[in-house]
């Protein structure tokens, strides 16, 4: 009998812990499925973007020496890559029939605040606010990030989807350029046989989409 005793609250904690393992899988494959990322302990979104570089040097993958000429074989001025973003939509309302017309509509949760402001919300259209996009490294270092404006227009049924567009400043903190001395289609420095890089960080122009509200 004592070793029966012993072995339930064994089985018991083995299925707590499955119990805890599978709640954390489904969680996991909700989050991927809605299409967001965990970064530093944060939820962000995911949006497609595509920088222009500003800085007033170009971002160069490679360069070689040929007849004692420095030629740029590959640059990275434009690069499009997927992002983690955040953002936050004030929803005016312009018209002022629509604006009765949602609050009529929401007036049954009028007693919750929350529920109400929620209801409010769904009712709009069209949102303009801040964002925020990141591209992370690894170790959890950021490889570069950016600040904007985003415009954002409901889809679908579940008034949960959109298509957003922002714009703004990207910032990488790690952009590969020519080292000092070294000027595309000039010869290199005195003595120097091979094209030699140094990196800086450097601003650029973003567009952004996204599509969670």
């Amino acid at each position: 009998m004592a070793i029966g005793m012993a072995v339930l609250p064994t089985a018991a904690l083995a299925q707590e812990k499955t119990a805890a393992v599978d709640t954390n899988q489904t969680n996991a494959k909700e989050k991927a499925a809605s299409g967001r990322q965990n970064f530093g302990g944060l939820d962000f979104g995911i949006g497609v973007s595509m920088s222009y570089d500003l800085g007033n040097n170009d971002r160069v993958s490679d360069a070689v020496i040929t007849n004692n000429i420095v030629r740029v074989t590959r640059t990275e001025n434009i690069r499009a890559r997927i992002v983690l973003e955040s953002h936050y939509f004030a929803t005016p309302t312009f018209s002022s029939t629509r604006r009765v017309r949602e609050e009529a509509f929401c007036a049954s949760f009028r007693g919750n605040p929350v529920q109400y402001d929620n209801c409010m919300s769904a009712q709009k259209n069209f949102g303009i606010g801040p964002f925020v996009a990141l591209q992370p490294g690894g170790e959890k270092v950021i490889d570069a990030i950016g600040l904007g404006v985003m415009v954002g227009l409901r889809r679908g049924a579940d008034r949960a989807s959109s298509f957003n567009l922002g714009v703004g400043i990207f910032y990488d903190v790690d952009t590969r350029i020519l080292g000092n001395g070294f000027v595309e289609d000039k010869p290199p420095p005195a003595g120097e046989t091979e094209v030699r890089f140094r990196r800086q960080s450097q601003s650029g122009l973003l567009f952004i989409s996204s599509y969670s509200f």
